[in-house]
């Protein structure tokens, strides 16, 4: 990590040590002597040249150092990662589970809340339809004891009447503030389920977070492995090549290794460390 820091603050020494030359260099450019042909055109001379070609250079430098420097970021950035991601994993995790356990709260709350709607409605429409009935059937009794000539029964029936109509404006009044705790609940029922959608998306980017971590984890173990293959097959190729073989049987080897640090396991990356490895140290492994 030290050693890509320094080469980081070395190239963006270099860089500004570039940038500053340049207007120098591209006035030694314009104000070199220029040849002539035989017959009088301006050519270019050494100078000119010798000064072209020290400006391209230091040009095609400044080009060069933003990708080498976004490299070493991308290492620095890998390392960092690495070294936090032990602790990126148990926190992700730990929210995992906070998550779920707050939808899980919220979810009885849900349930309780709409089980207690449901009651509040049905016990309004239960009341408002029973006393609407009250007031029909005593209005169905009032007409029958007015076609029948039944004075009493018209009497009683008018009565029944009155006492209905004053028991549906009670009820419509209870309904009435019945709607309103309805409404109010199922504001907090909206409100609920909003905290539930907040809640499993915390929990899904914290799994994300976690898959992530144990990728990462992973791809470690799996570049170790890799390693381990690397030996073994410079190895097998380093017994062909003492055999006066070519090494065919891994000619086509082509194995994925991951991060910034590592490209590809291949053949020739097999071939350049058998060639290294003698028959002494084939016949000690």
């Amino acid at each position: 990590m030290n050693q890509l820091k320094q080469q980081q603050a070395a190239l963006i020494q270099e860089l500004e040590t570039l940038e500053e030359s340049l207007p120098q260099l591209e006035a030694e450019w314009r104000n070199a002597p220029s040849g002539f042909s035989a017959n009088g055109n301006v050519i270019g001379s050494p100078e000119s040249r010798e000064a072209m070609e020290k400006l391209s250079s230091v040009k095609a430098r400044m080009h060069a150092i933003p990708g080498e420097l976004a490299t070493i970021d991308r290492k620095i950035q890998h390392l960092e990662r690495l070294e936090k991601n032990d602790q990126i994993k148990a926190d992700a995790i730990q929210a995992m589970t906070d998550a779920t356990v707050e939808i899980e709260a919220l979810e009885r709350k849900k349930a309780h809340l709409s089980e207690r709607f449901q009651t509040i409605q049905s016990e309004a429409d239960q009341a408002l339809e029973k006393a609407q009935q009250a007031e029909r059937d005593a209005a169905t009794s009032y007409a029958k004891s007015l076609a029948n000539g039944d004075a009493e029964g018209e009497k009683s029936a008018s009565g029944e009447m009155q006492k209905a109509a004053k028991h549906l404006a009670t009820t419509d009044e209870q309904v009435r503030r019945q709607e309103l705790i309805l409404t109010a609940l199922q504001a907090e029922l909206d409100t609920i389920e909003t905290k539930i959608s907040n809640a499993q998306k915390r929990e899904d980017e914290a799994k994300k977070t976690a898959l992530n971590a144990i990728g990462i984890a992973l791809d470690e173990e799996w570049n170790a492995t890799t390693k381990q293959l690397e030996a073994v097959g410079a190895q097998l190729l380093a017994v062909s090549y003492q055999k006066g073989g070519m090494g065919e049987a891994l000619s086509r080897l082509e194995v994925p290794r991951f991060g910034p640090f590592l490209s590809k396991l291949n053949h020739p990356d097999l071939a350049a460390a058998a060639r290294n490895i003698t028959l002494a140290d084939l016949l000690s492994a």
